[in-house]
């Protein structure tokens, strides 16, 4: 079930019912026992396939998360309350732990962005679909957190902490530079560019990721290890492939936007097609919305309002 990636560093897939169908949670072995880097959701699937390995012997020592999307942390408060295993997260993913926790009424979730959503051309919907946000997933508090460029312990060794906004303002990446091993989170995959997601006007999460992506190219990783799917063998490789695609996206972007002028809605459509999943179509407008963000800050894109919509135009 736990995959070998190094001497010490091992691979757990973990199930979650949504994306990818699975995340990967990392486990790094120490005197003390095992660091768990992110969890997985708060399933009961989840929650076998760790019962499973604990039941085998593995001692966890702590749990240390990337950030606070709930395929990551949603079992940290399981680990903290059943097995009294500390857990350690940025800050920054604690300010976000509570700002979700505040946005449940009842022990349901209502999505604080929907009339942002709306502005930008699309549909009406307040309640988010239970299975990216579970209640019991965000009910702890964590023992330890830690800042920018701090060293952290992940099992024997140190790991720097670097601060990667983009797919969420709160995302850390972990790097040891004796050991060429490079946490990465949600902020690189191997196989699709991860969606960055804009939650409000202002915000301008793009420009962040992208300064975040030069912090790790400084990093010497012979081993890129990502939240989901394979490992990166090649980062600088793997980083010019998702240029070259954002390239691509934004050409498309800005010539789908017509002479009268696009919400984000329907750019999204001309982009990514009408027949796309309800997951899947809302991935595609966050991105919409992000990409359309940027070209705007470059001056690419022009931005009007109109009977409270926000709309698009060609900066030519």
């Amino acid at each position: 079930m736990m995959q070998k990636i190094l001497d010490d560093v091992f691979l757990l897939t973990v199930p979650i019912p949504y994306d990818f169908g699975n995340v990967n949670c990392y486990l790094i072995k120490g005197k003390r026992g095992y660091t768990v880097v992110d969890t997985g959701d708060y399933t009961e699937e989840a929650i076998a396939v760790w019962q499973k390995v604990i039941s085998e012997g593995l001692v966890v020592e702590k749990v240390v998360v990337t950030h606070a999307h709930t395929d990551h942390i949603g079992l940290a408060g399981w680990f903290q309350q059943q097995f009294n295993v500390p857990v350690w997260m940025a800050a920054k993913s604690y300010a976000e732990l509570n700002k979700i926790r505040a946005q449940f009424i009842n022990e349901k979730y209502f999505n604080p962005h929907a009339l942002f959503l709306v502005r930008h051309g699309g549909p009406l919907f307040r309640k988010q679909d239970n299975r990216f946000h579970q209640y019991k997933s965000y009910q702890f508090d964590p023992d330890m957190v830690f800042d920018e460029n701090e060293e952290i312990p992940l099992g024997d060794y140190s790991y720097n902490t670097i601060w990667t906004p983009g797919h969420s303002p709160d995302h850390f990446s972990f790097f040891n530079e004796k050991n060429q091993v490079l946490f990465v989170g949600d902020h690189i995959l191997n196989s699709i560019n991860p969606i960055v997601i804009c939650n409000g006007e202002g915000d301008n999460p793009l420009k962040d990721y992208l300064q975040a992506l030069e912090k790790l190219m400084q990093c010497q990783a012979k081993y890129v290890l990502p939240g989901h799917g394979e490992p990166i063998p090649d980062l600088m490789a793997r980083i010019e492939l998702m240029m070259s695609h954002y390239q691509k996206r934004w050409n498309q972007t800005y010539d789908a936007i017509n002479e009268q002028g696009s919400t984000a809605f329907e750019v999204s459509q001309q982009v990514y097609g009408r027949n796309l999943s309800q997951e899947r179509a809302g991935s595609a407008f966050y991105q919409t919305i992000t990409n359309l963000t940027y070209l705007e800050s470059l001056g690419q894109v022009k931005i009007a309002e109109k009977e409270g919509k926000i709309y698009f135009y060609q900066n030519s």
